[in-house]
């Protein structure tokens, strides 16, 4: 059985002091608040499109020297790109619609990273628990779905909404175990926080312009394709996933502060804008007149659906019999 740490308590490895042992649990099971099944957060992160507004968060996440060192060294995203983002979506959708399944995965997930440690080109100890980049790895949901809204909805989301937003991003990083003493609280602490990362810690990362590049790349051939197979695949691979790499590149690019941009020396002209406009808006109108069975993952869809379901049965049951019942008052018989 894992040992469970209160988050007060909890010590976590610093940049250049390598731990023998690190605690796993920040934060019990009790004390987590999972995402209500109602909420914008769950409206938004199960649709199709939001995959490629996750794109553009771990861009800027290995943008923290941390994270692209150790990314650069233990991350399969070269060998294989389209099962790593699989199972990335897989964990982000469990944190969102898993219900106590969220809670298991958060441990799994600091657990998988734990022996993520290493020395870096300076020759300092790091690990993918730093405090610091682990938080920045759940931060960096909020700016980017906030900078999307208006491509996903149509509009900015209002000030009530924002704080709901950081509410869950705030129930998102319990639920994966970071330490909270110095996560953001307010929306104004958060943006003083983004800006200080975007000032003071991002950096233009190899493995960032990687991710960049490897957009626009042919997408990798599976080996179990034949040998004398694989250049008419390749061929045909690059050829079909020429409409999705553009998309996926504009959404990702389009999405990140200008000044992110700036950082990893990525130009964006009004001409991209205006086509990223325009993709976004005929998707807006495929999510209103499609099913909502083609536009969510499987585990949104149902997750959603189930919700749907309970609160049915709840309006149904005020229309019960003993909701409509009213004794009357009793009377007293005296003499």
């Amino acid at each position: 059985m894992t040992a469970v740490h209160d988050e007060r308590t909890t010590t976590e490895p610093e940049i250049g002091n390598p731990v023998a042992a690190e605690p796993l649990l920040n934060h019990r099971d009790e004390e987590i608040e999972l995402i209500p099944p109602d909420s914008l957060t769950a409206e938004l992160t199960g649709m199709y499109t939001f995959l490629p507004i996750n794109g553009a968060a771990f861009v800027m996440q290995v943008m923290h020297p941390v994270i692209g060192d150790v990314v650069d060294k233990y991350s399969v995203f070269r060998t294989d790109p389209v099962g790593r983002a699989i199972r990335s979506a897989d964990s982000v959708l469990r944190w969102t619609y898993g219900g106590q399944e969220a809670l298991e995965e958060g441990k799994r997930l600091r657990k998988l990273h734990q022996p993520l440690q290493m020395r870096n080109a300076d020759g300092k100890h790091i690990s993918a628990l730093n405090p610091e980049a682990y938080a920045w790895v759940i931060a960096t949901a909020l700016p980017t779905i906030e900078t999307a809204a208006p491509l996903v909805l149509g509009r900015h989301f209002t000030l009530d909404e924002r704080r709901e937003l950081l509410r869950d991003n705030r129930r998102i990083a319990k639920i994966v175990q970071v330490p909270m003493n110095n996560y953001p609280e307010t929306l104004e602490e958060f943006d003083e926080y983004f800006d200080d990362f975007i000032e003071n810690k991002l950096v233009r990362h190899p493995v960032a312009l990687e991710l960049i590049g490897q957009m626009r790349a042919a997408p990798v051939i599976p080996k179990s394709v034949p040998k004398p197979l694989r250049p008419a695949a390749k061929k045909a691979a690059a050829t079909a996933s020429v409409p999705f790499q553009n998309f996926n590149y504009l959404t990702t690019v389009g999405v990140m502060d200008p000044r992110v941009r700036e950082i990893l020396g990525l130009t964006w002209t009004d001409a991209e804008q205006r086509h990223l406009e325009r993709i976004h808006r005929n998707l807006r109108f495929a999510y209103r007149t499609l099913p909502e069975r083609l536009t969510y993952f499987p585990l949104a869809y149902h997750a959603r659906r189930h919700h749907d379901a309970i609160q049915a049965m709840k309006v149904r049951e005020k229309a019960s019999a003993a909701y409509q019942y009213h004794p009357k008052p009793v009377v007293s018989q005296q003499s």
